[in-house]
Order: C-alpha cells, then sequence, then structure tokens
C-alpha cells in the first residue's frame, strides 16, 4: 500500500530559531488510518501539522531537510491552497477559522472559492450537515454557538471539500469530557463511513482513546519516540518517561503494584481483562491508609448569594454560595457554558455581581481594584 503521508529522515528548523524543532523524523501513514500523535508542550507534534498542511513553509518559514509527501505530492512545492484540496485541518482555536456571517455560509466558503453552481452549493452544504448534525445550526451565527457546535461548523467545513486526510489539532483542548466523548465518536464515525484518514494532536490521551485509533505516535524533543498500537503503548513506560499523562486506570493498576500486559488490551477500561489485578488492586486497597485532612477551619475565600447575568433576564450564575478554608484545594467543575469561567472572573473582580457578596479574608472585595 502507498503511503498517503510519508516521512523520510525529515528535519525543519524555523527561520526565527537556532535549533531544529523536528529532527529525523520517519513516519508514514496508510490511506485509512486513524493515527494519534501525543507529546509534551514544545515537543514539535504541533510543527509536525504544519508540515503536513502546508503552512510550513509558507506561514511559517524555515529550513528543511529529507522528503515528505502528502497525497503524492510535496507541501512546500503544492502550496496552502493546493494543499488544502487533499488535508482540512479543524484548529484548536475554531473561532479562528470562521469565516460566514452564518453557519451555512461559513461551511460554503470553500465551495464559493471553486465558483461551485448554487444548486450544488446548497446540496453539499445539507449532505455534509447531515453528516456532522448542524442541519438546525445553519442560520446560526457560528458565534452563538456552544464549543461543541462550533467544532462540528468547522469539520463540516473541510467535510464539505471532499479532502483525503483529516487534521485535529486538540480538538478536546475547550471541550468539557462529555462534549469531548460526542466530539470523539464523531470524528470516528466519519473515519469509517466516509473512509477518511485521520490524524489527531491530543494532550487527553485517556479522552482521545473513547474510539479505537490504529496507532499512537509520541513525540519528544522534536523526535518519534515510539510508534506502536495503543496496547502497547500504555503496557510501557514511554508515556511517563516523555512526561506525558497516562489514563488514570492504568496509573492506578501500576500505582497498586502491578504490570499492565499489552494482551489484556488496556486500550479501553470498559473492555480490558481486569482478572489478572484484582487480587492485587484489592490488596492495595485494604492495606492503604488515607492521609489527614489538613486546613484550618478559617475561610479564605466565601461566596455569598452570588447572581449575575451578561443580559438581563437571561441568569448564568444563580444563588452561588459557598466557602474556600485556608489550606484547602478546590475544584470548579462543570460542562461547557455552566458558568465556571464567569465565576473565575468575578472572584479576580474583573466583572461584578448582579447580587450578593465575594468576601476574601472576611472583606467584601466589591470596593477593591483588580
Amino acid at each position: 500500500m502507498t503511503p498517503i503521508i510519508e516521512f523520510k529522515n525529515y528535519t525543519f528548523k524555523y527561520r526565527s530559531q537556532s535549533e531544529p524543532t523536528l529532527r529525523e523524523i520517519d513516519l508514514t501513514v496508510n490511506p485509512g488510518e486513524k493515527v494519534l500523535i501525543v507529546g509534551p508542550s514544545g515537543s514539535g507534534k504541533s510543527t509536525l501539522v504544519h508540515c503536513i498542511n502546508g503552512m510550513v513553509p509558507f506561514s511559517y518559514p524555515g529550513e528543511s531537510s529529507g522528503t515528505l509527501t502528502v497525497g503524492g505530492k510535496d507541501p512546500a512545492k503544492t502550496g496552502i491552497f493546493g494543499m488544502s484540496k487533499i488535508v482540512g485541518t479543524v484548529l484548536q482555536d475554531t473561532d479562528g477559522q470562521f469565516i460566514g456571517l452564518t453557519v451555512a455560509e461559513d461551511v460554503a466558503f470553500a465551495l464559493e472559492n471553486d465558483c461551485v453552481e448554487q444548486e450544488e452549493m446548497f446540496r453539499a452544504v445539507d449532505e455534509v450537515a447531515e453528516v456532522v448534525d448542524i442541519k438546525a445550526l445553519l442560520g446560526n451565527a457560528p458565534t452563538e454557538l456552544s464549543g461543541g457546535q462550533k467544532q462540528r461548523v468547522s469539520m463540516a467545513g473541510v467535510l464539505v471539500d471532499d479532502v483525503d486526510i483529516l487534521l485535529f489539532d486538540e480538538p478536546l483542548a475547550n471541550l468539557d469530557p462529555a462534549t469531548g466523548k460526542r466530539a470523539i465518536d464523531l470524528i470516528d464515525r466519519i473515519c469509517r463511513e466516509r473512509d477518511k484518514t485521520v490524524i489527531i494532536i491530543e494532550h487527553r490521551l485517556e479522552d482521545a482513546l473513547y474510539r479505537d485509533v490504529d496507532r499512537i505516535v509520541v513525540i519528544g524533543d522534536g523526535r518519534v519516540v515510539a510508534d506502536m498500537t495503543p496496547d502497547e503503548l500504555l503496557a510501557s513506560d514511554i508515556l511517563i518517561q516523555e512526561g506525558i499523562r497516562e489514563p488514570l486506570y492504568v496509573t492506578a493498576l501500576k500505582h497498586a503494584g502491578c504490570q499492565v500486559a499489552a494482551k489484556d488490551h488496556p486500550q479501553h477500561i470498559e473492555t480490558m481483562n481486569l482478572e489478572p489485578y484484582q487480587e492485587k488492586v484489592r490488596d492495595w486497597f485494604e492495606k492503604v491508609s488515607l492521609p489527614e485532612i489538613q486546613g484550618e477551619e478559617k475561610p479564605a475565600l466565601e461566596v455569598l448569594d452570588l447572581d449575575f447575568s451578561y443580559i438581563t433576564g437571561k441568569p448564568i450564575l444563580s444563588d452561588i454560595h459557598f466557602r474556600i478554608n485556608k489550606g484547602e484545594m478546590l475544584a470548579i467543575v462543570g460542562k461547557n457554558g455552566a458558568g465556571k469561567s464567569t465565576l473565575s472572573n468575578l472572584i479576580c473582580g474583573f466583572i461584578h455581581p448582579d447580587h450578593g457578596k465575594i468576601l476574601l479574608n472576611g472583606s467584601d472585595i466589591a470596593d477593591k481594584s483588580i
């Protein structure tokens, strides 16, 4: 089988840097494969994406050696527009991709550039809207949508051009876990039903593995550190060595003294063979002693009966009431749009509540400057 993406001894150095970001990359991806690329911040994984979609060297100039072919073409010679016919990229910041005033206009943008007849354009937009489940949103402004909806609109925008390769650059970064699962499920369905080659760049490994991938490529310090199946990778210590968080259940098993084996298929906790690990985990659970809770019963921060709305009559936060004591560590969780960031902005004093108080060490912050 002829690879659809092939790096051979490929090195790239940005013009503004003294050292290469990518070093001697050897990597092949075959048509129809679904590959997950992981690595710590600064490892070079986003640069790898920019090389595939033609952003390097046109938007990000620099020097390269070795060879790279994508769909049988050299991106450095084909150009960004030429590569856009082969590779569709869904960015982490979906807002940066929106062009149209409505969802339908945005999805149709690539077709308008190609001077597609209106009747054919309407048909194509309807078809991809059906695939990614945004038909009810076609008349909305993209800025009005939730994070998950914006991502589906971005997917539609690249699918409408019928590209062969779909690149997802940290698709879960701004999504809550439930919405993230739906996004991974949709990517998987598109890969299977439309026979696309899919490359996913992601930090959140456990969430990205919600659906099967063929391989995981680990990038570290600009090099390919590992290229193996998920089961093989999770049974190794490579992720820990590279500073990448393992799935929580794998960490828990190792913490209990278990040696995770690839033959037990650890890619998914739901289908993993857990029988060989049960006795060790049970023994550890019965013997472990929990640390004593530290912290004074002295409030550091109090939020009292807080209400806030950006638009009158549409409350974002209602009757929020809690206390954090000195020495405590607290997590604020909630789905996209729940009001977590708004609450953080209120505590920082960037915005002011409609009703209620915020006390810092017993003093109202209302009169304090930022």
